[in-house]
């Protein structure tokens, strides 16, 4: 079950690094006259959710690397929600957030034991 959580935020966060990093034009629409961003930042934030992506499809390999990467992910989305809570969106756009959150921590607390296990 892990592995397939991990897959699908793997995908996502590629996709969604990629998204910000061709300059989409909702992306930018979205970071920059909704949530009051700048166009600087959300490349930052699309390098860091494509790395982060890579990272969990290489953490396959190597747990250390996904369970870091998880909990990039897991920070980023519990910023999003806060950016939306903020933004007055309400609960309706902080769903998937919430979701990628738990997935995320998901994973962490599943290498988390996973290394534990090696360690013993």
């Amino acid at each position: 079950m892990t592995r397939i959580i991990q897959f699908l935020l793997a995908a996502a966060y590629v996709m969604f690094g990629i998204l910000k990093l061709s300059t989409h034009e909702l992306q930018m629409e979205v970071f920059t006259s909704t949530y009051g961003y700048s166009v600087g930042f959300m490349y930052i934030i699309g390098a860091v959710e494509l790395v982060s992506g890579v990272g969990l499809i290489i953490g396959f390999w190597h747990p250390r690397i996904a369970l870091l990467s998880a909990g990039v992910i897991a920070m980023i989305m519990a910023s999003a929600m806060l950016t939306h809570i903020r933004s007055y969106e309400g609960m309706r756009t902080s769903v998937l957030p919430l979701l990628f959150l738990l997935m995320a921590m998901f994973v962490v607390a599943s290498n988390s034991r996973r290394r534990e296990r090696e360690w013993h």
